[in-house]
């Protein structure tokens, strides 16, 4: 999320799709919690997917207010620091929820592994975007993929369900073919473009959560 719209129309379009990521997430995220409560009810799962919705309203406030808000040169480069370092927290908070679902020594490290990494790389892009360069974008999907790891299914009774494997496997290839939109600096609405698929991927995550909630309290898991 990181160029600037190059016409009138682009910038139409995006502050379309970031209204309706906003507007959306301001609805879904106290649905959700709410629903976790009404299906869970356990305190530290509510806590995690807090955390989830946190994060998905952080990414995708702090986008909008880069991409959509007149600024000072000196303030649009602090929101678009601040734009970029919210990203690693906003992997790391989708992953918190599976991790404290899934429980265990194994799951807990990887988490620790993902927060570390995510703050790390916030830092390094808020204080040092230069140096960051193009390390930016392969440690996202890094720091995503890593992820897959906490949840991959088994036939452990604690394991992430298959459908919810394959809710994530479906919304990191959306994310994923995505990034490849938001490289193509020459295509017109290319922003658009990736944002637009950074919403459907947060809504198949969205998805994901509820339904492995769903999935244990159905089979008597909580």
């Amino acid at each position: 999320m990181t160029q600037a719209i190059a016409s009138r129309e682009e910038r139409v379009a995006d502050a379309v799709v970031h209204s309706i990521g906003v507007v959306l997430a301001l609805l879904g995220v106290p649905v959700l919690i709410t629903l976790t409560a009404a299906i869970d009810g356990s305190g530290p799962v509510i806590a995690g997917v807090a955390v989830y919705g946190a994060g998905l309203l952080a990414m995708l406030a702090t986008s909008a207010l880069y991409h959509l808000m007149p600024a000072s040169p000196l303030g649009r480069e602090v929101l678009r620091r601040c734009d970029h370092a919210v990203i690693y927290l906003k992997i790391a908070a989708t992953q918190t929820p599976f991790a404290i679902l899934v429980g265990g020594n194994d799951a807990w490290w990887m988490m620790m592994v993902l927060w570390t990494t995510a703050l790390l790389g916030a830092t390094g892009k808020a204080l040092f975007p230069r140096r960051m360069g193009r390390l930016a974008v392969p440690l996202y999907l890094v720091l995503g993929w890593m992820g897959m790891a906490l949840i991959w299914p088994g036939t452990d009774g604690s394991a992430i369900s298959t459908a919810t494997f394959v809710l994530t496997l479906v919304g990191g290839g959306v994310y994923s073919l995505g990034v490849a939109f938001y490289l193509m600096d020459r295509l017109r609405f290319n922003i658009a473009i990736w944002h637009g698929f950074v919403l459907v991927a947060s809504f198949v995550f969205y998805s994901a959560v509820l339904v492995e909630i769903s999935v244990r309290a159905a089979s008597g898991m909580v």
